[in-house]
């Protein structure tokens, strides 16, 4: 998907491949076989959603019905890089990824939406916001990425 998933070749915004590549986003990394990431939406601004279903491996503790941060923080990084990536149409490599944890995470799905900030010719910023089964906010982050050309 050269150019990117969030238009097509006449200018309108193709939700069907954005949703594709988004979907792409979470399939190929190996290491997504172990979290499960699921694709939601895609916007037309960019906005990407990520559902992360809860499994008991990802708890604290093992009697701890909360998030371990290291799953919440891949989770930051999954959905920023998903809207970098959409909108460029290609991966791009994590260059920084900051955490803010607001509140501990409760077992439940989470929901993580990330939103372009900008979109250069060498890096991209997006924002993340984590939300708990009830809504809640649990974590924000923010991502910069690369988006040279290799």
């Amino acid at each position: 998907m050269s150019g990117g998933a969030k238009t097509s070749a006449d200018g309108v915004f193709d939700a069907d491949g954005a949703l594709a590549r988004l979907a792409h986003e979470m399939a190929d990394p190996p290491f997504h076989d172990v979290l499960r990431p699921e694709p939601v939406s895609v916007d037309e601004d960019g906005t990407v959603k990520v559902r992360l279903p809860f499994r008991s491996e990802f708890r604290r503790g093992r009697e701890s019905p909360f998030y371990h941060g290291g799953v919440i923080a891949s989770l930051v990084d999954i959905a920023a890089h998903a809207a970098i990536a959409v909108h460029v149409g290609r991966t791009v490599p994590t260059i920084d990824l900051r955490i803010d944890y607001l509140r501990a995470a409760p077992a439940g799905d989470l929901l993580a939406t990330g939103k372009i900030l900008v979109v250069g010719r060498s890096i991209g910023r997006a924002d993340v916001e984590v939300r708990s089964a009830e809504g809640k906010v649990v974590a924000v982050g923010r991502g910069a990425f690369s988006t040279r050309e290799s």
